[in-house]
């Protein structure tokens, strides 16, 4: 029987791992090279997202005229779902911390610094690319060329999708890297500290899938055997791969294989996701804060981390889809509201563990994530 691609990827990613533990030597033989192609993707990806959603966009108002409302309930589920994420987490993790009676205020220093890190994320390629793909769709659909554009819009579309798979050809080798890489990340911290922030964010992760998983199937009424089957492939490239933008070609290629969703809607919703949704993301943050603070034998009250949970979560709308790129924009708002004797030190170990380990895990779940939400939307927008 062969193997499908996800669970290669994964199995490669597994034994990049294994290789790298018994080499009796350095072998990131890949690294630079895997390093270079990532770096690529990423730099490409405001083109990529942006031909997706252009495309997406120009058929929906061709035939249907649902790109509005599309747009409007897929941004607001995710900025919803993030924000319960983190709001979940914080609640979850506050009784295993020690209280306080000393309160705790954010400093006008953090209002401005959360502004600014919005602001910020409205000005990113990515971002840009996605409103510049909306706006333009809708003001070409006014003029009397429109349907010529939908048509080349199309053809632009396939070009990519054939360039997918052909990139799809060598993602093996890129996740053979990633699992290398993993295992020389390991060296940052001890490995009780990576067992322990793993196992909890899996836990957190667990529980939200399982909540959204019954909401999924409880409102589109699609069968239980493909909505499993979705969730398992899409948690498996999410593993393997670590970043949002790098699972778009394989979580497109999915969510067509197991779901009669309109592929436009899916098109969009999906992509929409690569840049808004960050549900693993801000339950890593927090988990991954709740440990370095451990390790590091820094004071965490409960308080606190359920003051951070509606600032983490307006960051995390606006974190880019790379390794370590939301709790790297969240970093100063931590530091402020934990304010460690040693910031150098629980920077780096919150850093070591979260892209040397739980960010595999936090990708799994914004990957799923993703198409609930493009399931939710599209059921409603048949």
């Amino acid at each position: 029987m062969k193997l499908r691609l996800e669970y290669l990827l994964l199995l490669c990613f597994l034994v990049g791992l294994f290789v790298a533990y018994v080499a009796p030597v350095d072998v990131r033989l890949f690294s630079t090279v895997v390093n270079v192609f990532i770096d690529g993707f990423i730099f490409l990806s405001p083109v990529i997202v942006f031909v997706i959603i252009f495309g997406a966009t120009c058929s929906l108002i061709a035939e249907s005229d649902l790109a509005g409302p599309v747009v409007r309930s897929a941004t607001f589920l995710f900025a919803a779902l993030v924000m319960g994420c983190s709001l979940f987490a914080s609640v979850v993790l506050s009784p295993l911390l020690p209280s306080t009676t000393t309160s705790k205020e954010f400093s006008v220093t953090t209002f401005s610094y959360v502004a600014q890190i919005v602001l910020i994320a409205a000005l990113r390629p990515v971002t840009l690319a996605l409103v510049f793909g909306l706006l333009l769709a809708f003001e070409l659909s006014r003029t009397s060329s429109f349907g010529r554009i939908v048509k080349v819009s199309r053809m632009v579309y396939g070009i990519q999708q054939r360039a997918f798979g052909i990139l799809l050809k060598v993602f093996p080798l890129i996740t053979f890297s990633l699992g290398e890489t993993l295992y020389y990340n390991l060296g940052n911290v001890s490995l009780e500290a990576y067992a322990t922030s793993m196992g909890l964010v899996f836990s957190l992760s667990l529980a939200a899938l399982a909540t959204l998983f019954v909401i999924t199937k409880l409102s589109t009424g699609v069968g239980l055997e493909g909505l499993w089957k979705y969730s398992a492939s899409m948690f498996t490239t999410g593993l393997a791969t670590g970043s949002s933008y790098l699972a778009l070609p394989m979580g497109l290629k999915i969510f067509k294989e197991h779901f009669s969703i309109r592929r436009d809607v899916a098109d969009l919703v999906i992509t929409l996701g690569s840049s808004l949704n960050r549900c693993g993301s801000v339950m890593g943050v927090l988990a991954v804060s709740f440990i370095a603070a451990r390790y590091t034998g820094t004071e965490f009250y409960s308080q606190q981390i359920l003051l951070l949970a509606v600032p983490l979560g307006l960051i995390a709308l606006g974190s880019p889809g790379i390794q370590g790129g939301t709790l790297l924009v969240s970093m100063a708002l931590i530091l402020d509201v934990i304010t460690p004797s040693n910031p150098a030190k629980f920077t780096g170990t919150a850093f070591a563990i979260f892209v040397g380990g739980t960010t595999f895990i936090q990708a799994a779940v914004n990957t799923v994530v993703s198409g609930y939400v493009a399931l939710l939307v599209g059921s409603r927008k048949r």
